[in-house]
């Protein structure tokens, strides 16, 4: 599989506002930088007319987005419209322009998988509905075409179709792969899976005890690298559970529950949390801290577990937790402390300030 080097993908159907701004930004690139997902055919018209108004001086690239079963954004290869919008975007295939860059898939509900047999299902039906897409390519389209699929537990499956996996599915995923790639670049694309989160780890679409190498990395909490950093405002020993009120709630850790254990984020083992050994496992021992109620500004630490074996935690604690879904904990905040785990992971070495406006 192949990675686009130097390209920009605006990541869902651009809005008609936003054009200028994007266009603004391509000319200032190098011609093709700059890609676009389209999955209407009258979306790429209007987008199409404004690139006439810019007089075509810049060249964007264009994904058709492919719904390959999540039903958010796409379209699917069955819809009477599918073969006119490819046939629309290939006809306006220009030099100074818009160009059919390939197809493009999000297998998003592959989250609610639970195993790795799951992910691989997900990742070869993925791979064989952006199969069906280019068929109906016209043949006199003769650029090669790339076929970007993924969501992050389809990424992680690729890892495990690619390094001796025990699944049934690996001779089919081989197959699959080797025929596209005989005309196509197969690209493999996941937004989370840089940073993973609990959402991730409950997938189990990687072993999460494997031998970590360099092209392999196990799927379990303490790989991932996203943490909130929150302080303790008040605790609650009197209630039938240990609790205590932690200054982080729902507007920076959004408001999905995880489907692997009742919470919206795992107290990790540093800082106010590293006397104990106890750390919420969901398929070990469901023993330690939690967000296990939030509110708009404040979350509630809950202990789960017996009480005798709580590690208490005092106002003015520092903790860190594991989000449920780093897309949404990420977006919350100005920018990330950059900490090297190889360095001991407690001195700050670099500040990135996150992208905003899109």
């Amino acid at each position: 599989m192949d990675l686009i080097c130097n390209q920009v993908l605006y990541g869902v159907p651009v809005p008609q506002s936003a054009i200028p701004r994007l266009l603004d930004l391509a000319s200032k690139l190098a011609p093709g930088s700059v890609n676009v997902l389209i999955d209407n055919e009258d979306a790429f018209l209007k987008f199409n007319e404004r690139l006439i108004l810019n007089r075509n001086i810049v060249q964007i690239g264009v994904f058709i987005k492919i719904d390959t079963g999540y039903n958010r954004a796409g379209i699917k290869t069955s819809s009477p419209h599918f073969r006119d919008l490819v046939e629309t975007v290939v006809s306006r295939t220009s030099k100074h322009g818009p160009f059919l860059r390939g197809f493009y898939s999000h297998f998003g509900h592959s989250y609610a998988g639970s195993s790795e047999e799951d992910a691989a299902n997900g990742l070869i039906e993925e791979l064989l509905g952006l199969e069906q897409a280019f068929s109906v390519v016209p043949s006199t389209y003769t650029q090669e075409l790339v076929l970007s699929v993924g969501a992050t537990p389809t990424a992680t499956a690729a890892q495990n179709m690619l390094n001796a996996s025990s699944s049934p599915r690996v001779k089919e995923f081989q197959d699959v792969l080797a025929r596209l790639q005989r005309s196509h670049r197969v690209e493999l694309h996941a937004g989370v899976y840089p940073l993973l989160d609990c959402q991730q780890v409950a997938t189990h679409a990687r072993p999460s005890d494997a031998q970590a190498s360099e092209a392999f990395q196990p799927l379990s909490k303490h790989n991932i690298a996203i943490k909130m950093l929150v302080e303790v405002t008040s605790v609650y020993d009197e209630r039938a559970k240990p609790e205590a009120l932690v200054s982080a709630g729902s507007l920076a850790m959004g408001r999905e529950p995880c489907k692997s254990y009742p919470g919206w984020g795992i107290l990790t083992p540093d800082l106010g949390n590293s006397d104990t050994s106890l750390i919420y496992d969901e398929r070990g021992e469901k023993t330690g801290w939690i967000v296990g109620r939030v509110s708009q500004e404040h979350g509630i630490l809950t202990w789960e577990g017996a009480r005798e074996k709580c590690n208490p935690l005092t106002v003015g604690d520092k903790v860190m937790i594991w989000p449920n879904h780093a897309c949404v904990a990420g977006a919350g905040f100005g920018w990330y402390l950059i900490v090297d785990s190889e360095k001991g992971g407690d001195t700050v070495v670099d500040v990135w300030v996150r992208w905003r406006g899109w």
